[in-house]
Order: structure tokens, then sequence, then C-alpha cells
């Protein structure tokens, strides 16, 4: 596994922060991007006991972007033209939380990715989404 794109690039985006980030990296074998977070209870509803669908959107959304920006060695910026999430179970705070990200296909200026997101080794939400891709 190749290690955090941000000590590559070394500038971690500080709305990572509000979402609890703490590490990503490249698993070379199942060929995905995997996010780590802690949301804190300051991301819940229900008295402090669910994390707001918003902020898990946001995990996934991420992870998947990032693949790309990873894989691009950062020459290519992806703006999410829409993203689709099912949430299977509630995320709760203070539990690590791995957000995996996959390009499921890349044209010139699209990019279509899928991502899920666990916690506790249970799958917990689906996403797909689509990018317009910035070129620097």
């Amino acid at each position: 596994m190749e290690k955090n794109l941000y000590k590559i690039f070394n500038d971690v985006p500080k709305f990572l922060s509000i979402l609890g980030f703490k590490d990503c990296y490249h698993d070379k074998d199942l060929d995905q991007w995997i996010v780590e977070y802690l949301p804190s209870e300051n991301l819940t509803h229900s008295n402090g006991t669910v994390v707001q669908g918003g902020f898990v959107s946001g995990m996934v959304d991420s992870a998947m972007s990032q693949f790309l920006i990873y894989l691009s060695n950062g020459k290519e910026l992806p703006l999410t033209l829409d993203l689709d999430i099912k949430f299977l179970k509630p995320c709760v705070p203070n539990v690590l939380v791995k957000a995996t990200g996959k390009i499921v296909r890349k044209g010139k200026s699209v990019v279509f990715t899928s991502g899920e997101i666990y916690q506790d080794d249970q799958l917990i939400a689906i996403a797909s989404a689509s990018n317009k891709i910035i070129v620097l």
C-alpha cells in the first residue's frame, strides 16, 4: 500500500479535518483508494448517536475524488457532477470509518467512480459519482 496522498503533496484540505480525517492510501491489490476518518460527536444528530448523512456523503465523495487526484499525480482535479449514495446502516461517532473509492471508467473529460463506507468491518453506505475532470 502506498501512503497518504497529502504527505506526497504536503497539503491536507481543512474540510477533511472537520470530517475526522486520519489517513489515506492506495490499496494496490484491490486497486482502490482508502480514506480513514474518526467522526466526532460534533457531526451527529439524534442526541449524538448518528453521524449526519451529509458528512458521510462527504467522506465517500472525497475518497472517490482523491483516487483520481492520486492517479494523475495531482494534475487532474475532479468536480463532482452528481453523487448517489445509499445508506445501509447508521454511521456512529468515535468509531473508525474506512471510505473506499474506485475508478469505474475514465474518459477524456468525465470519470465515473464508485465507493463504499465501512465501520467495524460492516458496510454502512454505497455510492457512485460522475466527475468532470479539470486538467491543471
